[in-house]
């Protein structure tokens, strides 16, 4: 699921806290804890900021000054599950969002607090602040000359590969691969399959069971935070996805991992 919605104002003032005294990442972390503001007075949960998600974010923001757009849609064709799946394809998310402000003002001064406020009296881009599903935020924050570009980037993560993955991958061997797990739900719900290059391959999983197209993965857990997955790849060489979900319901974006 994606909501991405955008803002453009054009700003003749400044106001308290400044671009011109605190850093860039600064500015971008003051978003955020603003972003938790508003939701703690809606007693909502408060996001966790993602470092990935707002490298995501920055790469947004100033590609949208160096390409000339404003837009969800990039330079590219790519929406923010797109650049996610392209750029961040280690976080698997069950939900993904975005939004955008660009600010203009000839004194070259802005604020984390007007970018925020503009954003909360926007009912679509406060319905994104305000979305108790996400769980957690990066922002990205591109500024020159007279103009700011922001990005927030929302997300509900499930998991997200710590492990690097071999450039070859061979199907004879087996791999161990380490997650982080990032969703709320309890651990124990928590269930992976593997599917197969060939939907038609059968795997027999004893005398007396087998599956089509895909195999259950059992996960081995490392505390409450860290898992690991033994990978095999019984079907030969192609193209395996490692998904994850709940309840027998698994997200179609997963790990992918190409055997050669």
């Amino acid at each position: 699921m994606r909501k991405s919605l955008f803002l453009i104002l054009l700003l003749l003032f400044a106001c308290t806290q400044s671009s011109k005294t605190i850093s860039t990442k600064e500015f971008e972390h003051h978003i955020w804890e603003l972003t938790n503001q508003k939701r703690s007075a809606y007693n909502l949960p408060l996001l966790l900021y993602d470092e990935g998600l707002a490298d995501l974010a920055r790469l947004h923001s100033s590609n949208m000054f160096n390409f000339d757009f404003f837009a969800h849609k990039d330079h590219l064709g790519y929406l923010v599950d797109d650049r996610k799946k392209k750029y961040y394809p280690q976080l698997v998310v069950s939900s993904i969002g975005e939004n955008l402000a660009k600010f203009v003002n000839s004194a070259k001064v802005f604020t984390p607090e007007e970018v925020v406020s503009s954003w909360m009296n926007s009912p679509e881009h406060k319905e994104n602040i305000l979305n108790p599903t996400y769980t957690h935020l990066g922002v990205g924050v591109f500024t020159k000359d007279e103009v700011l570009l922001v990005t927030q980037n929302f997300a509900t993560p499930v998991v997200k590969l710590l492990s690097e993955i071999p450039d070859q991958l061979e199907p004879q061997y087996q791999y161990q691969l380490l997650f982080e797990y990032m969703s709320t739900k309890p651990a124990k719900e928590l269930k992976a399959v593997l599917n197969f290059p060939d939907m038609r391959f059968k795997y027999n999983i004893d005398d007396r069971s087998y599956t089509v197209g895909m195999k259950p993965v059992p996960l081995q857990w490392i505390g409450e935070k860290q898992l690991e997955v033994i990978i095999d790849f019984p079907a030969g060489r192609g193209n395996y996805v490692l998904c994850f979900g709940f309840n027998n319901f698994y997200w179609e974006e997963g790990i992918k991992l190409k055997v050669k």
